[in-house]
């Protein structure tokens, strides 16, 4: 009986020690609560984190173990922000030295510009006087869309010149507008990256209280 009862005990202790390790170093469950990242992440989606993208995390690590891949221009990552507010989730615009500046709503990343075109039909016509902007494959960045401010005066960070310095990365929220993000705290050193944006596993609206209205049509959807 004694013999039965430590086995079992020995059971919980490795799938607790399993789920602590898978979810420190393999994958991560995220909830977005800010529309920072609008139009590809909205506020109430769950998204999941690969946290092998670019190297091993170990419980009670502030760095990882070790390290393989560099972050790309487009990826979508995880990060502790430097100002410590908490976990951000942004897209990577730069790398270790790049140029970066900015002109009415343009990066221009290198002297060159990251080319726009405006999205039309936008199933995020209720946030009034925003755009839909798509930022096309070149620059070796991966086409993503953009939100954008239409109203008079709105700020495009115009003014600023960014070197990005060795092992570290620009971040911009996708809601250019509405981010705090590398414009406001700096650069982002590469050993901060938890990992990339997986897919959306769930998402809700409004009140995530006992009955909490889900949205069926993001179940599973890609970060792109």
């Amino acid at each position: 009986m004694k013999k039965n009862y430590v086995s079992e005990f020995a059971w919980v202790i490795a799938f607790i020690l399993f789920f602590i390790l898978l979810k420190t170093s393999v994958m991560g469950f995220y909830l977005v609560p800010t529309p920072s990242m609008l139009p590809n992440i909205i506020p109430g989606d769950r998204v999941m984190m690969n946290k092998l993208s670019y190297g091993l995390w170990l419980p009670f690590l502030d760095s990882p173990l070790m390290t393989w891949g560099s972050p790309k221009r487009g990826d979508v990552v995880f990060f502790e922000s430097p100002n410590g507010q908490g976990t951000f989730v942004k897209r990577v615009i730069a790398l270790p030295g790049d140029v970066v500046s900015f002109y009415k709503g343009i990066v221009i990343i290198n002297g060159q510009q990251v080319s726009q075109s405006y999205m039309g039909n936008s199933p995020y016509r209720h946030y009034q006087n925003n755009v839909i902007i798509e930022e096309n494959k070149d620059l070796h960045l991966r086409s993503h869309l953009i939100l954008m401010s239409q109203e008079p005066g709105s700020t495009y960070f115009e003014s600023g010149r960014f070197i990005v310095p060795p092992h570290k990365v620009f971040v911009l929220g996708d809601n250019r507008d509405s981010s705090v993000d590398s414009r406001v705290f700096g650069f982002v050193d590469e050993k901060a990256l938890y990992g990339k944006a997986w897919f959306v596993l769930f998402s809700t609206a409004g009140n995530n209280g006992l009955f909490p209205e889900f949205r069926t049509s993001r179940f599973f959807q890609r970060v792109e």
